[in-house]
């Protein structure tokens, strides 16, 4: 052989070709295993989206329907009321009222609902008063999504 064709290194060789491939093999593969978290993180997203816009409509809903009922649920938690469907349950102790629902009120959905309303308001100047009113929303085996906060005057 001659000296020329030993320095002529014209082409890709074997090994060049193989160790691109691995390079490209390690890179598609990282990229692969990242696509299932994404998809995992944009549903988390899509329920965090869904129930704040939920618990904004639920809070509405609650101020709304408590309205009319609010002084006689502060002096007598135990009567009965029309908000309060079968399988709801209303406990309460000196601070606090809490509702516990199945389902949401506003809308139909896959949420259940925890109502937390403060029996001493924050609001004490006449004619109007406001207690704090407390939503917070959770998905299965309660797995708190999101809350809001919010008032009822009266």
């Amino acid at each position: 052989m001659t000296p020329q064709k030993i320095l002529n290194e014209r082409g890709i060789s074997l090994v060049e070709v193989v160790a691109s491939i691995v390079i490209l093999a390690i890179l598609l593969i990282s990229i692969v295993n990242l696509l299932p978290q994404m998809g995992l993180k944009n549903n988390q997203n899509e329920d965090k989206q869904v129930s704040i816009n939920l618990a904004s409509k639920e809070l509405a809903y609650w101020q709304s329907i408590l309205k009319s009922d609010f002084n006689s649920l502060l002096a007598n938690p135990d009567a009965t009321y029309s908000f309060i469907e079968s399988g709801d349950a209303l406990t309460y102790d000196n601070a606090n009222i809490t509702i516990t629902t199945t389902s949401t009120k506003s809308m139909a959905s896959k949420y259940h609902t925890k109502i937390i309303i403060k029996r001493t308001p924050d609001l004490h100047s006449l004619p109007t008063k406001a207690n704090q009113i407390c939503i917070f929303i959770y998905k299965n085996n309660n797995i708190l999504v999101t809350e809001n906060y919010g008032y009822v005057f009266y």
